[in-house]
């Protein structure tokens, strides 16, 4: 799918949102209490995805990688995939797409909502071999 232009400016807007946000993850580190808990973790006392992602992002800002994905592990390569995917969206000439994206498959949306709903399951099993999930 390749964007048309009034969507290919939304996607310019968003980028350009979060590259403004970026500094205050670069400069405000999500582990000194200045950020929200997870609403899902201090309802359930369980672990979401996403939990960890606010750390990892601020350790990938820093170029610390092992820690990024030492908060969350599927953190790292969503980001790689999303930027891929996005700017691919952006920066499409002729009305073609740079590359074929991994998120436009057919398959796609059920192959990632198994990924996250495995992901999850497993970073909340206590004790050995899952606990390297766990943020």
């Amino acid at each position: 799918m390749v964007a048309s232009f009034n969507t290919r400016k939304y996607y310019i807007f968003g980028a350009v949102g979060i590259l403004l946000l970026l500094p205050l993850y670069y400069f405000w580190n999500p582990e000194g209490g200045a950020f929200p808990a997870c609403p899902f973790e201090r309802l359930t006392g369980l672990f979401c995805t996403g939990c960890g992602s606010q750390r990892a992002l601020h350790d990938l800002l820093h170029g610390d990688i092992a820690g990024s994905f030492g908060h969350n592990l599927l953190f790292p390569p969503a980001i790689l995939l999303l930027v891929g995917h996005f700017g691919n969206r952006i920066l499409y000439v002729k009305g073609k797409s740079l590359w074929k994206s991994p998120l436009d498959g057919r398959y796609a949306p059920a192959i990632l909502l198994g990924v996250v709903l495995v992901f999850t399951v497993l970073r909340n099993i206590p004790g050995q071999p899952f606990s390297f999930l766990a943020p």
